[in-house]
């Protein structure tokens, strides 16, 4: 029943919203872009915190990702230093890039039912989403 009601409210977070949501985030180096910005062409979103489990093998997979998919590593309620500081402690030199949403606003637009969990967009729709790193 538990899982029922997860599947039921990730389906309804699909038809809520569709595209990449206008949201200020912050890159590595502390600058401010937008989230939309990142609409064009396939783009996986692979959304973490450094509480969840499964995440550090999840972000060593995401290098591989990188010729098939614009790969976002989008680290919520954590800070620019606290991501590179999870970085250098799992030995990660990302090739992908990594934008990061202290205010966890990505909820408001596509509720986070897993952390980690993953949202494939496809020329801003989003096509598939779903708990872990999920790939097409």
């Amino acid at each position: 029943m538990k899982r029922l009601l997860l599947l039921f409210l990730l389906i309804l977070s699909c038809f809520q919203r569709s595209g990449l949501p206008s949201i200020e985030v912050y890159t590595l180096d502390n600058e401010k872009v937008n989230l939309s910005d990142y609409s064009r062409g396939k783009v996986l979103i692979y959304v973490w915190s450094r509480t969840c489990s499964g995440h550090s093998r999840d972000l060593k997979e995401l290098p591989r990702l990188v010729s098939k998919y614009t790969v976002i590593s989008y680290a919520v309620g954590m800070t620019p230093d606290e991501v590179k500081e999870s970085y250098k402690q799992l030995g990660i030199r990302p090739n992908f890039l990594t934008l990061v949403d202290p205010a966890i606003k990505f909820n408001d637009y596509y509720p986070i039912v897993y952390l980690p969990s993953s949202y494939l967009f496809e020329n801003g729709k989003l096509i598939r989403s779903g708990p872990g790193l999920i790939v097409q």
